[in-house]
């Protein structure tokens, strides 16, 4: 049997954004998804899974965890494609080059093509935000590009590392939405701005010929991306199809519906390196499209 997301009553905003910070009740009436999931239960066609993670990994130990989950995805995970969710590394030590360098080998030993999004560890709370930014471009701009599988993606003209694209009458839409410290203001600003602009031309382009959206970001929401958030929630609404926006930072599982808008839901993934991927089918049809399995393999 299928589980589809819950309501929960969930505080709007100010949920955990320290990232380095693994305190906190895990959400047990969501972690009994995979208990009730029956592996015989195919997804009907039309269907579309995928995988998620993020904040992974964040010591040696977390390498060989997110080693041995990659393997696991290989041999078990039915996903078309994987999202990194952003944070690489954990809020303390350097941005060292090896440290994207070693992440990025190690994520393309996965099977499917996978995305990448920036979190704030391995960015913008860096002691140099510029140079960890070039890392992160050299590494994991056009991630998905490695993989000849990869679907045709289109990436924004001014935040390249911002992406789209249309998979079996879905949207998903990708964005450079973080969390941490706002390290340059008027940088922050117009990111989030551009943002907006992204996810709007994006519903407007696509938006008759879909009939749900995903939307992928690194930060848990908080007043600080309120530039962001005041134009997304009546896109949102005005969309009037279901979006899930899915994200990182909070370190445990979480998952808000309705979040603001009855058409929207949100999605935190548990750490990446104390749990497997989620893996979120959307079905073809139905107002509640989103089925999560926080154990699939």
């Amino acid at each position: 049997m299928r589980l589809t997301l819950l309501l929960l009553a969930l505080p709007l905003l100010g949920c955990p954004t320290d990232d380095d910070d693994d305190s906190g009740d895990d959400d047990d009436s969501a972690a009994n998804d995979d208990d009730a999931a029956d592996d015989d239960d195919a997804a009907p066609p039309g269907s579309v899974i995928f995988s998620a993670m993020g904040d992974v990994p964040y010591s040696i130990t977390g390498v060989e965890v997110l080693t041995e989950q990659v393997q696991q995805h290989n041999a078990s995970s039915p996903s078309s494609f994987a999202v990194h969710l952003g944070d690489i590394k954990s809020g303390f030590g350097p941005c060292l080059e090896s440290i994207y360098s070693s992440t990025a080998n190690l994520l393309l030993g996965l099977d499917v093509p996978t995305f990448m999004l920036p979190g704030d560890n391995e960015w913008n709370d860096c002691a140099d935000p510029a140079a960890a930014w070039v890392f992160w471009e050299q590494y994991f701009g056009e991630f998905e590009q490695n993989w000849a599988a990869a679907p045709p993606v289109e990436h924004q003209d001014v935040r390249n590392e911002n992406f789209a694209w249309v998979q079996d009458g879905v949207l998903f839409v990708g964005l450079n939405l973080v969390g941490g410290a706002v390290h340059d203001p008027n940088e922050w600003e117009l990111r989030l701005g551009q943002n907006a602009d992204w996810v709007d031309a994006q519903l407007a382009e696509h938006g008759d010929a879909v009939h749900a959206a995903v939307v992928f970001g690194h930060a848990s929401p908080t007043p600080t991306h309120s530039v962001f958030m005041d134009r997304f929630h009546p896109a949102v609404e005005a969309f009037g199809k279901p979006v899930l926006y899915l994200h990182a930072d909070g370190h445990v599982f979480e998952e808000q519906n309705p979040y603001f808008e009855d058409n929207l839901w949100r999605v935190q993934v548990d750490e990446g390196g104390v749990a497997v991927p989620l893996q979120i089918t959307v079905l073809p049809e139905g107002v509640a499209p989103f089925v999560l399995e926080r154990e699939p393999f």
